[in-house]
């Protein structure tokens, strides 16, 4: 006879059962989409150039000030919060790094801007402002969204039975379209 510690099952051995690699900051991902769309990374990289004596830098002074947004967006604006961000895995797959900057990293990077660096800053906002304006309108957006029957009791005004849901209820087709930068 077999016991239940003869058999055992063969599990996945890659799956961590103690949590995992967790984030509350998985919306960065959408700002990445949009940051690539409008160019800021391109910008700051093109743009930003900071004084500085060092050789190497493992975090060069785009990717500091790339990360500083990030954060900023993130709610985290004080540089003490790049301490616990360093390995947040959303962070480092957004910003493509194997870890983060940490607090004195981005602290010396402070400690190294100058007044040139708003003027190269204020190129940065003006290059940007220049992307997005010149986006052109689209003549018609549709917004395609998915219902959900609102369940109604008596004989309401608009309310109609759903073969769907087996109710009465509203349940709109909704198809708004934008023309002109109004409502129709």
């Amino acid at each position: 006879m077999n016991s239940l510690k003869e058999k055992s099952l063969n599990f996945n051995k890659k799956i961590n059962f103690d949590g995992g690699d967790l984030t509350s900051d998985a919306g960065l991902f959408l700002y990445k989409e949009f940051n690539e769309k409008i160019g800021l990374s391109v910008a700051i990289e093109n743009n930003l150039r900071v004084k500085d004596d060092a050789k190497f830098r493992y975090h060069t002074n785009s990717d500091i000030a790339i990360h500083k947004i990030y954060q900023n967006i993130s709610g985290y604006h004080t540089d003490d919060n790049a301490d616990d961000l360093i390995n947040d895995p959303a962070f480092t797959a957004v910003l493509e790094k194997g870890a983060l900057a940490s607090q004195p990293t981005i602290s010396r990077f402070n400690n190294r801007l100058a007044i040139d660096n708003v003027k190269q800053f204020e190129k940065i906002n003006e290059l940007l402002l220049n992307n997005v304006y010149s986006v052109e309108m689209p003549s018609e957006i549709i917004f395609d969204i998915d219902s959900t029957n609102f369940e109604t009791y008596g004989n309401q005004h608009g309310s109609a039975y759903n073969f769907h849901y087996s109710s009465t209820g509203y349940h709109p087709y909704i198809n708004v379209r934008w023309t002109n930068r109004r409502f129709n």
